[in-house]
């Protein structure tokens, strides 16, 4: 008998809107879900807790997933895709009296990531790799978003990758300021996250794969064209406030996944020594529903 009550851990960025925007509009009830929401700081942490069956599906960014699938730490399966980075809401950030100008300046510093070996500090890598200059790798300090702006004013850290409405919220909070959009260049429009579970969870479980899929592809079509609804959602699972939420710059909330968008990751992974082999991304998701007429 397939599930109908699932676990999605979910880390509550800008880019999760659409999921959460399918539950408080009722869609996941339509199709006879409940999808409980347990937060995560970010997919390398959660995804052994996808593996043991803790929770079902995880919203997370693309790198960890491509780790865990090289590793065999599990047999990943993408559901669907969850947002990319539109300019500056994927930026490296510093205090207001830092001594950072340019990307090169981050050679040897601290950086604040939510997760160590992920697409924040594969992003940041490839700034650096075009910046011209030989730069020495940063030391990446794992923290909540929650926490960055903090660790940026008592110089725990030297630099901060932030995602939206974090961006927002720690510049208005911190007077923290932007270093440079680490989703430009070479990783311009990058696929950040996605939402993914176990191939055992997705053979035992295809009708409610599907379920969620129909459902969020409804959430993710309000979220890319109704700005004034993300900014509600926004407000209550990020608790940010109706001024941040105005001023947020909106990332890309897509309806489908892409397989030749997604493939820029692990040949970025790839070409960063992230990856021992090339790994086919088309291999690894899952059949997309289709929406009721």
């Amino acid at each position: 008998m397939e599930k109908n009550r699932i676990k999605l851990g979910v880390l509550p960025v800008l880019g999760a809107a659409p999921v959460f925007l399918a539950a408080e509009r009722g869609f996941f009830a339509a199709e006879g879900l409940e999808v409980e929401f347990v937060t995560i700081q970010g997919a390398g942490a959660a995804i052994p807790s996808m593996a043991s069956g803790e929770l079902d599906l995880v919203f997370g960014n693309y790198v960890s997933f491509f780790t865990a699938q090289s590793k065999a730490t599990v047999a990943v399966r993408f559901v669907a895709d969850g947002y990319y980075a539109n300019p500056r809401t994927w930026m490296v950030l510093v205090a207001k009296d830092s001594q950072l100008r340019r990307p090169a300046d981050l050679s040897g510093k601290r950086v604040g990531v939510t997760t160590a070996n992920s697409l924040a500090d594969l992003t940041i890598k490839s700034v650096l790799g075009t910046s011209g200059v030989n730069v020495a790798a940063p030391t990446f300090v794992e923290m909540p978003y929650t926490e960055m702006g903090e660790a940026l004013r008592n110089r725990t850290v030297d630099a901060a990758l932030l995602s939206e409405p974090y961006i927002t919220d720690v510049s208005k909070r911190y007077g923290a300021l932007p270093l440079f959009d680490a989703a430009s260049g070479p990783t311009a429009e990058i696929p950040i996250s996605g939402y993914a579970t176990t191939q055992k969870f997705a053979g035992q479980n295809p009708n409610t794969i599907a379920a969620f899929q129909r459902a969020l592809i409804r959430g993710a079509a309000i979220a890319a064209t109704d700005r004034t609804a993300v900014e509600q959602a926004i407000r209550g699972y990020a608790s940010v406030d109706q001024q941040t939420a105005a001023l947020v710059t909106l990332v890309g909330y897509p309806t489908s996944l892409d397989p030749t968008r997604l493939q820029r990751v692990p040949d970025l992974m790839l070409s960063y020594g992230g990856l021992a082999q090339r790994l086919d991304a088309r291999s690894m998701i899952l059949p997309s529903a289709r929406l009721n007429p």
